[in-house]
């Protein structure tokens, strides 16, 4: 992907640096004007000549100017090209390939591209122009090799200069910032748990916690800015120290004459351009580390090939969910969450997973959609594993209900249509099916109120019958729900299990957890798995009919 961006802009990078050369070769006129103007005019007393020069240089100024903006502006709209090229990517890999704690945030590697884009908007001219303070610097030696000399040597103290100041804030600066993000997060935190801060009363004690973050962030700030602040008084006085020694040297010499008076005044505006230039440069340095470390950030993750998508045949819809010898465990565990576990649910069956709090219901819940990959042992509809699904194709397919109910900020008819744009009569029908619609319709905007975010006063029971239409949206061959039934009034329960009742007469096969073991779903399931405790126990409907669940008897 980051070679076919590079290629892409190939044409637009190579305008960029003609303009670069047109631009510096432009800036060469004032230096010339000055020595013809000294030595050359005051011989001639030629008013024409100086009128003509003058008209020139004041075109080579205006055009450098010219050009000068449009260069920056490609840069800039190279630069946000890139983020729109690269962020839709980012965004699409990271949202649809992310497997639950097992990846980089995608806000950050946004964060990087957004540090890629401003260094090519603000800084990379910089370090374009920098490789022709040597040849203005070369053009002062060729003036006179003393002043080329002293030239030369301001600008080797001022990059160490600049290379001290970047090691002396490093640390500070680090510091600063992890200190800024901690304090963001504790506000962060308490703005999304506002109902228990407001409730336990605990906006004094985070207000302390944020103060106290907020300090040694200003601390390590201030710090920082007062070193940087030295560094550039420094710059600064050395750049006038340059011209004012350039200056005298150069009517030094010419007081013993080695050197005309136009000599003396080109050699120190050349000698002024080519410290500026890489004065410039080294005040971006910081800007040109976090570029570089976005760009190879970048280009790794991209590098990298995302899981490969596999055809899938017509008969997948009507497939067998497998679970084929599958253990999971999470970072840092000691033992398998689930281990070895076996199963196979024909279309139009239900399986209720019952256990109690940790045994891994939520685990195999995840395991069965696609969202955790397997330790060992495969999870498949048929012959295709469920992982390796297309993302087109797994919308259709599978529908899933998490535990805890999670909507979008956008419209109703949005977070039904999984955030797409969709034909409103499958959302109607979803709804419907949710037992959702007559409440939707009396909202003020009906299907188009935005919702999330606490936009609209919905109650728990009514945001979970939404998130269960989205769930079965399109009638997917897979529905997993997860505690379906936590937190819903005794009417919604009713309309859940009627639109799990017409799933599955419609050939779905339906995954429900559930924290007991006595539940309206133990009338209508065809297969039950315990979990915890040991090994875990499936069992068919066939073999406990009339008997307690929690007596069932593992099946051989």
């Amino acid at each position: 992907m980051v070679r076919l961006a590079w290629r892409a802009s190939f044409g637009g990078i190579l305008s960029i640096l003609v303009f670069s050369i047109i631009v510096n070769v432009l800036r060469f006129i004032a230096p010339l004007y000055i020595l013809h103007i000294f030595d050359r005019i005051p011989a001639s007393r030629s008013v024409e000549t100086l009128i003509l020069l003058t008209i020139i240089a004041l075109l080579a100024i205006v055009a450098g100017i010219a050009l000068d903006a449009v260069r920056k502006r490609l840069l800039g709209q190279w630069g946000k090209w890139i983020e729109e090229q690269l962020g839709h990517v980012i965004v699409y890999r990271g949202l649809n390939e992310r497997s639950i704690g097992q990846s980089p945030s995608v806000q950050a590697s946004l964060d990087e591209l957004s540090r890629l884009r401003s260094f090519i908007a603000k800084s990379a001219v910089h370090w374009i122009d920098v490789v022709w303070a040597p040849v203005f610097l070369l053009g002062v030696y060729l003036i006179e090799p003393l002043l080329g000399l002293v030239a030369f040597g301001a600008v080797v103290i001022m990059i160490g200069l600049g290379a001290f100041q970047e090691a002396a804030t490093r640390e500070s600066r680090h510091a600063s910032r992890k200190a800024a993000a901690d304090a963001g997060e504790i506000v962060l935190n308490a703005e999304r748990k506002y109902e228990t801060v407001g409730a336990l009363s605990m906006a004094s004690n985070l207000a302390s916690r944020w103060r106290q973050t907020t300090a040694a962030h200003l601390d390590e700030r201030e710090r920082a800015e007062a070193r940087s602040t030295v560094y550039r008084l420094m710059s600064r006085g050395l750049g006038d120290c340059l011209r004012i020694i350039m200056i005298g040297v150069g009517i030094w010499l010419f007081l013993h004459g080695v050197l005309t008076l136009g000599g003396v005044f080109a050699a120190r505006m050349m000698g002024g351009l080519g410290y500026r230039l890489a004065e410039r440069a080294t005040g971006s340095w910081r800007s040109l580390k976090d570029g570089v470390a976005a760009y190879r950030s970048i280009k790794a993750q991209l590098a990298n090939e995302p899981g490969r998508s596999i055809s899938v045949h017509s008969a997948t819809d009507k497939a067998e969910l497998m679970l084929d010898q599958v253990s999971f465990r999470y970072p840092g565990q000691a033992s398998d969450t689930i281990r070895k576990l076996s199963l196979t649910l024909a279309a139009g069956e239900i399986l209720v997973i019952t256990g109690s709090a940790g045994s891994g219901k939520t685990t195999l819940s995840r395991l069965a959609v696609g969202l955790l990959e397997p330790r060992h042992g495969q999870a498949r509809l048929g012959d295709v594993e469920i992982r390796r699904i297309p993302p087109d194709r797994q919308a259709q397919l599978i529908g899933y209900l998490p535990q805890q109910t999670e909507l979008f900020r956008g419209t109703v008819r949005e977070n039904i249509a999984c955030m797409g744009d969709a034909n409103f009569d499958d959302v109607v029908a979803a709804a419907k099916l949710a037992a959702i619609h007559d409440v939707l319709v009396r909202l003020p905007d009906g299907y188009d109120t935005l919702i999330g975010d606490e936009l609209t006063a919905l109650s728990g029971s009514e945001q979970k019958r939404i998130a269960l239409a989205r769930a079965v949206y399109r009638r997917p061959r897979l529905l997993v729900l997860d505690e379906p039934a936590a937190n819903l009034d005794r009417r919604s329960r009713k309309a859940l299990e009627a639109a799990v009742s017409n799933l599955r007469a419609a050939g779905a096969s339906i995954i429900i957890t559930q924290a007991t073991k006595s539940s309206r779903w133990n009338t209508i399931a065809d297969k039950f798995l315990i979990l915890g405790g040991g090994t875990p126990e499936l069992t068919v409907a066939s073999d406990v009919r009339g008997e307690n669940i929690s007596e069932m008897r593992r099946v051989k």
